[in-house]
């Protein structure tokens, strides 16, 4: 399901710079871009809102549209890139790029798997997520925040590949219809290979038994010590 756009107030920025940025992110505000349509016309730099950009990021995603709007002027626009702190996490540099809402785009989209698998449900079998995202094309109004995969009809064995999901209306899958987007199979039995070779001995129970016993034994004797010590 697509969504309204986000309003972006924005404000252009003449001065660069290091200390620049850090000013800005002083006042929660990031440096930004915003590309122009036409190649050779200069972009326009722009200060905007973490705040906003966080929160929209975290709840619709990379795909989300913006209604940025500096001065008088609003141009409709999505985030093509962006960078974060690697060590805080915090937004250090956005990148839109304008969007004609008339133009199909191609866009990479989030896959999510609902429902339950009687393969796994009756038959104890291992669902498999294997795509996580796939391409599609679509007007930039129709973009869907997610693409979900039913697996309420996977049996054992059964895989269900991209060509098997329902597109929403308007939304064509650009990604291989081939390439399998979720499995189930049968859980993976350990060898008694495998598990030495990973560091895991089961102790026998005999000399479980022995180790048991020896060690009453010397409790035994050390109570006797101890009475004969009073």
């Amino acid at each position: 399901m697509a969504n309204d756009n986000v309003d972006l107030q924005a404000r252009e920025r003449a001065a660069r710079g290091k200390n620049e940025n850090r000013r800005l992110r002083k006042t929660g505000m990031a440096p930004a871009i915003l590309y122009n349509d036409d190649p050779n016309e200069v972009s326009t730099a722009l200060a905007v809102p973490v705040k906003t950009v966080d929160l929209t990021l975290q709840n619709l995603g990379d795909n989300a549209l913006y209604d940025v709007q500096v001065g008088s002027r609003t141009a409709v626009a999505r985030v093509v890139d962006l960078q974060r702190d690697p060590v805080s996490g915090q937004l250090v540099h956005v990148d839109f790029t304008p969007v004609n809402m008339r133009e199909r785009i191609e866009v990479t989209v989030p896959v999510t798997v609902v429902g339950e698998a009687p393969g796994v449900n009756e038959d104890d079998g291992v669902l498999q997520q294997v795509a996580y995202e796939l391409q599609v094309e679509s007007l930039p109004g129709n973009i869907p925040q997610e693409i979900e995969v039913d697996v309420s009809g996977l049996y054992m064995n059964e895989n269900l590949s991209l060509g098997d999901i329902a597109m929403p209306e308007g939304v064509t899958l650009i990604s291989d219809p081939e390439e399998v987007a979720a499995t189930v199979t049968a859980p993976t039995e350990i060898t008694e290979e495998e598990m030495e070779s990973a560091g895991i001995v089961e102790e026998d129970s005999e000399e479980m038994g022995e180790e048991t016993e020896g060690g009453e034994q010397a409790a035994a004797g050390e109570e006797a010590d101890e009475e004969e010590a009073e």
